[in-house]
């Protein structure tokens, strides 16, 4: 008796021992299923960090394109661009000043002065106030200048050079003035401009 039982026991357990490796085998090809499955949903959206050929690498690269097309968009290899939504017959025709606020989030002032074009920074370097509102003067010697409404600031259009250095010629830029008595005058940046028909090209990389 104990003979068949031990043989019993003997032809069952190797029995038990291959259908267990078949069930262990169809879990671990089922998990992998749905693990892969999991991860690719999951890279698709972008959520998956931790594969190095997921989606969401391809998905990078083509915003890094985007971006890089933006920033070339206001500047070629030469570092001219086309000022956008500025038309060099119709835009001047109620201020001669107009600010611009580039893709990049830098910020420019042109200027029409007869049939010329000038541009610079769009805030003044004393107090860093808006030159939109500043008031354009024409200098017998130098030609035209441009003057910060604030503190009263000069600065050549042509050059960004320092005409007048936060004069006290009212109470207010007295004030101001006296805030600067230690500062060196600081020049405007100015770029180089071209007018292509009704565009408006100008350099940043140019100072």
């Amino acid at each position: 008796m104990n003979s068949v039982r031990v043989a019993s026991h003997s032809t069952r357990a190797p029995g038990n021992s291959w259908s267990n490796k078949r069930s262990a085998s169809r879990r671990a090809r089922l998990c992998h299923s749905r693990h892969g499955a999991i991860k690719t949903q999951c890279a698709g959206f972008g959520g998956s960090t931790s594969g190095k050929n997921s989606k969401k690498a391809p998905k990078l690269t083509r915003y890094l394109d985007i971006e890089e097309k933006t920033q070339t968009s206001e500047g070629a290899s030469d570092g001219w661009f086309k000022v956008p939504d500025v038309s060099f017959k119709t835009t001047f025709l109620s201020k001669p000043i107009k600010a611009v606020i580039l893709e990049s989030g830098r910020a420019i002032c042109l200027y029409k002065v007869n049939d010329t074009i000038y541009c610079t920074d769009a805030n003044s370097t004393a107090f860093k106030y808006p030159l939109a509102d500043a008031s354009i003067l024409q200098l017998d010697k130098t030609g035209p200048a441009v003057e910060v409404k604030l503190d009263g600031t000069v600065y050549d259009l042509a050059t960004g050079k320092v005409m007048s250095w936060c004069p006290k010629n009212n109470p207010i830029r007295s004030v101001l003035g006296s805030l600067k008595d230690k500062s060196e005058p600081e020049d405007l940046p100015v770029f180089p401009v071209q007018v292509k028909g009704d565009d408006i090209w100008v350099n940043l990389s140019v100072v």
